[in-house]
């Protein structure tokens, strides 16, 4: 893993202006990346599931924090959706652009204290720590 100075980008709350990048990134990488959501027809995928993202944003409990470049922050390198429940936090989905992977960014997004995720791909899972149990009905 490399590792990428935190003077080329900042954190910041994502801005109503990122949830379109966050939704096409999210109900595009959870059915290309997760063979079982690949069983299900497209068109359907896509309708119903962004209903269920909508749910996980907006439902009032979910923080979205955002990488972005410091020169340019409408370019967003990677974020990660979560939320507060005890005893830790709950992943919902982690998402960094593949150029920027590996280079730590997702992990100064991410609370020390995640306990479960909701969402997993191939990749999830390969890089998932073993502590972090996985629960999808915790949406």
């Amino acid at each position: 893993m490399t590792s990428l100075s935190s003077d080329l980008f900042i954190i910041r709350d994502a801005e109503p202006t990122d949830l379109g990048f966050i939704h096409s990134t999210w109900l595009k990488g959870l059915y290309y990346g997760n063979d079982w959501f690949r069983e299900i027809d497209q068109e359907i995928y896509f309708e119903r599931y962004h209903q269920v993202v909508e749910h996980i944003i907006f439902g009032g409990k979910s923080t979205i924090k955002v990488a972005c470049l410091r020169e340019d922050p409408e370019v967003i390198l990677s974020y990660a959706v979560f939320e507060k429940k005890e005893p830790g936090h709950i992943l919902h989905w982690a998402f960094t652009k593949p150029i920027w992977r590996k280079m730590g960014i997702v992990k100064s997004i991410l609370p020390q204290d995640i306990v479960s995720v909701t969402h997993l791909t191939k990749i999830g899972k390969s890089i998932k720590p073993k502590k972090w149990k996985f629960d999808p009905f915790l949406t």
